[in-house]
């Protein structure tokens, strides 16, 4: 989260001068300490991968479930380390999607991991091809609000009503996962708080339409709000099958 929130507070401040040359709007000392912050725990999470990967690797018999998470921090770590110095002056719009996508990736393993250790798996668990789905269009969603904000900074704001459009199916796919799981108790936690978090971000995205400039806390909480939902998607769908087996 450090790290997703540290890059996206940098792009958020950064304009673009009439001969598009970068310029942060937050004073020098702030962007060098959020830019030290971004590269430590960048770092650090390099080393907790390398770590997770020896570890899985050893108890990849005895704990199999623990491989696929941790192969997802893996590939998504290389490819934020690959993109990484491509990112500084936000030249490639790509790269700038890439990294708010591959961020929030980063941050759905680590929750999966995290859930996998903590969550006995069900053999028979039931696939539910609608939280399939919605963990689909959800990615893409972030990609398109991702897209929005580094063309918008560009002067092309037409991004952004793809952006809403693609908000409109996420909500509603969003909503009918937590209404389906809103009885199950061993979900009952979990769908309240995501339930939260999706009225905070309809409202958040509710008032950034009316704006006609957006506040860098709004956009900083929104695409923040953004990485917990991921999470919880991510908690939701280790944890679907729980009920099934106390009914077995």
């Amino acid at each position: 989260m450090t790290i997703l929130g540290a890059s996206i507070l940098l792009r958020l401040t950064t304009a673009f001068d009439a001969d598009g040359a970068p310029l942060s709007q937050l004073p020098s000392e702030v962007e060098k300490a959020i830019r030290m912050v971004h590269r430590l725990a960048a770092a650090s999470v390099g080393i907790l991968a390398m770590a997770a990967a020896f570890l899985g690797w050893r108890n990849r018999t005895a704990m199999p479930r623990v491989v696929k998470p941790i192969a997802w921090i893996v590939a998504v770590t290389v490819l934020l380390a690959l993109i990484g110095p491509m990112t500084p002056g936000y030249r490639f719009s790509a790269v700038t999607i890439a990294n708010v996508v591959a961020g929030t990736a980063l941050v759905a393993a680590c929750w999966w991991l995290r859930e996998t250790l903590v969550v006995v798996p069900s053999p028979v668990a039931p696939l539910d091809s609608i939280l399939s789905l919605t963990i689909a269009v959800f990615a893409v969603h972030v990609g398109l609000g991702a897209a929005a904000s580094a063309y918008a900074v560009r002067g092309a704001h037409w991004v952004a009503f793809l952006h809403t459009g693609s908000a409109m199916l996420t909500t509603l796919l969003l909503a009918s996962i937590l209404w389906d799981r809103r009885l199950r108790p061993a979900l009952s936690i979990r769908v309240r708080v995501m339930a939260g978090l999706l009225g905070l971000q309809l409202v958040f995205g509710m008032v950034s339409l009316w704006m006609e400039v957006r506040p860098v806390a709004l956009g900083f909480v929104h695409a923040m709000v953004s990485a917990l939902l991921a999470a919880g998607l991510v908690s939701i769908a280790g944890r679907d099958h729980l009920d099934y087996q106390n009914k077995d």
